[in-house]
């Protein structure tokens, strides 16, 4: 099967085999690989009875390939990718993967791959029952953001849905906005993510709240089971001006649709800043990856 865009009918093979694996990154769920197909020009195809993924950078065009998914045959999927990536003339790049992987890749390959740990690509694993009680003295500044919050008096939370879609379609038009007036060209690369989150969300399988005050929505939030026992989270939307609006939609969204898992991945910070100082405010227990460039063919 040679590498194909990804459409929608093609969760009926792709899902069993991402669920097979029971990968921790935030990857490994087709909803996830389908709302940044655009942006990532992610393909798919299948070998060795193994999903694999070939993705291609914004920017640099530089093409990456996704440690195969599925309980197939992990040399023969990774021979597949070698080979394209040769007949492409390109390096193969693989990403994506944790310890465990690079274990399985170095006992199938020997020397065959140098791998290297990215820090920019890590995932923020947070513990369910943190993120929703938020005791202790490490939370006692988000318990004081969301106390201000809460003095209006006049917020509720609820499911994202056909009733409030488009009240959310409008507060992200007005975010971009705001982030385009500001500058903030970085904070504008997810649009069309955003916009594939919500105009298939149901065909996707995803669930979501919205967070409104004082009658309007001030923050969205989607997201989708991950594996048995992780939650994650592809889109939080909110106005930063207004104080404790992140935090709380945050705490809502694990407290009505989380309980039960253990972990909330929260997907990675790209070597973002600003974004790498949000997450690590949350005191994640941080989810290594790795790449693995070929050296040897």
């Amino acid at each position: 099967m040679k590498f194909k865009n990804i459409e929608l009918t093609d969760r009926e093979w792709m899902e069993p085999l991402l669920r097979a694996s029971g990968y921790q990154g935030c990857d490994y769920t087709f909803g996830n690989l389908y709302i940044w197909k655009d942006l990532y020009r992610h393909e798919a195809a299948q070998a060795g009875g193994m999903l694999c993924i070939r993705s291609r950078k914004p920017g640099t065009g530089e093409y990456t390939y996704l440690f195969p998914a599925g309980d197939g045959s992990l040399q023969e999927a990774v021979r597949f990718m070698a080979a394209d990536a040769r007949s492409l003339g390109v390096p193969f790049l693989l990403r994506g993967f944790t310890a465990a992987e690079a274990d399985r890749l170095t006992e199938a390959f020997a020397d065959t791959f140098v791998i290297e740990s990215v820090r920019a690509e890590w995932d923020y694993l947070y513990r369910v029952e943190d993120l929703t009680l938020l005791a202790g003295k490490k939370y006692h500044g988000k318990r004081n953001h969301i106390a201000r919050f809460e003095e209006s008096g006049d917020w509720y939370f609820e499911p994202l849905g056909d009733g409030n879609m488009e009240a959310c379609r409008k507060m992200c038009r007005t975010w971009y906005r705001e982030h385009a007036a500001g500058g903030n060209m970085t904070a504008l690369a997810d649009r069309g993510v955003v916009d594939n989150a919500l105009t298939y969300f149901d065909r996707l399988g995803f669930t979501g709240g919205v967070l409104c005050q004082c009658g309007q929505v001030v923050g969205f939030t989607v997201g989708e089971p991950l594996n048995q026992d992780t939650y994650v989270v592809h889109i939080e939307k909110a106005f930063a001006e207004i104080q404790g609006a992140y935090p709380v939609i945050n705490r809502e969204y694990v407290k009505s649709m989380m309980q039960g898992y253990t972990y909330v991945n929260r997907e990675e910070d790209d070597g973002v800043a600003g974004l790498r100082k949000a997450k690590e405010s949350y005191h994640p227990v941080m989810l290594e990856k790795f790449t693995a460039r070929q050296v040897l063919v």
